[in-house]
């Protein structure tokens, strides 16, 4: 009989973060039967849909098992200059937590434990593996050009003697990228100097001591960003994209009869007619960036659908594009 091998995740409690990584678990399970899971459940303050789609998910798995860390009191949100230090912060809180609850793991010999796998923002998690003989792995739930910013970016902040980014900074380098990348359209944290460019370096500088680096993205999409990453001092790169939930349920918090409208005017359209944008649960930008969005839509001449997280987001895009209800061709969410 072959010998049972567990793997102990460590996600971070965000929806944008929890579906890829739960969904490239049950791929793994699926893979192979020998393989058993646990998920770590940290509890994020008011993520009630967090913690219920884990639950439902993990329910209908037997080889998944859940297991809730204790409620830590959350650091004060006022304390922090971007949502990226916030976050740092609360998982750092969870790491005493954590250590417990690997160790009790180790300590039941139920299966051979045989790696930790952990969000982008539970890499200080990688010292708990070390203290207790376990590798760790990343699970990155972005593409392969982001990973190619947070690598170069300990070598960058090195050079510039931690200076953060600025706008008159010339086209960047990044590897991964074909072309040289302007500053404008890089992530507003790594403007944010003690805030999310601080939180990006301190996680960045974590990602060579993971045992290999798992990214949602495949070699079709991202073949030269893939390729980049064979430098001889990367750790292994594993694409394993796209990790999609094709069956996940709606947002409960949505309106049931819009989400079946747009579900009926999508199955209406020609085979691969739409283009379709997703700003996930952070999707919420300025009305130059709309107005900007709204303008490429426009101009693309192709049927759209764009969801968004904010509702004057919506009323904003529809009135740029002049949409009615009877519009055919787009549908902001």
């Amino acid at each position: 009989m072959r010998q049972a091998a567990e793997l102990i995740f460590i996600p971070m409690p965000g929806m944008g973060h929890l579906v890829s990584t739960l969904e490239f678990a049950k791929r793994l399970l699926d893979r192979d039967d020998r393989l058993l899971i646990k998920v770590l459940s940290m509890k994020f303050p008011s993520s009630p849909l967090a913690d219920a789609y884990t639950r439902s998910l993990t329910a209908s798995h037997a080889r998944i098992q859940l297991l809730d860390l204790p409620q830590v009191d959350p650091p004060p949100s006022e304390s922090f200059k971007s949502p990226q230090a916030y976050i740092c912060a609360f998982i750092e809180s969870n790491i005493p937590n954590v250590k417990h609850a690997v160790t009790k793991i180790l300590s039941s010999g139920s299966a051979r434990v045989v790696a930790l796998v952990l969000d982008f923002f539970c890499l200080s998690m990688i010292d708990v593996g070390g203290e207790l003989g376990l590798p760790s792995y990343l699970f990155f739930t972005s593409n392969a050009g982001f990973l190619g910013l947070m690598l170069y970016l300990p070598t960058r902040h090195n050079k510039v003697n931690g200076a953060e980014f600025s706008d008159a900074y010339p086209p960047l380098l990044l590897p991964g990228f074909v072309n040289p990348v302007t500053a404008a359209v890089l992530p507003s944290a790594v403007f944010n100097k003690d805030g999310g460019y601080a939180a990006y370096i301190k996680l960045a500088q974590r990602f060579r001591d993971a045992k290999g680096i798992i990214v949602n993205t495949f070699t079709e999409l991202e073949q030269h960003g893939l390729l980049s990453f064979s430098d001889g001092q990367t750790p292994p790169v594993y694409a394993v994209g796209p990790v999609l939930d094709l069956k996940g349920q709606p947002n409960p918090g949505l309106d049931r009869a819009q989400h079946d409208s747009i579900m009926k005017w999508l199955d209406d359209q020609p085979p691969s007619s739409v283009v379709f944008l997703c700003f996930g649960s952070r999707g919420t930008f300025g009305a130059t960036q709309v107005k900007e969005i709204a303008f490429g839509l426009e101009h693309s001449g192709q049927r759209s659908l764009a969801l968004i997280e904010s509702n004057s987001m919506v009323t904003l895009l529809m009135s740029i594009l002049c949409l009615g209800d009877s519009d055919e061709h787009a549908r902001p969410m």
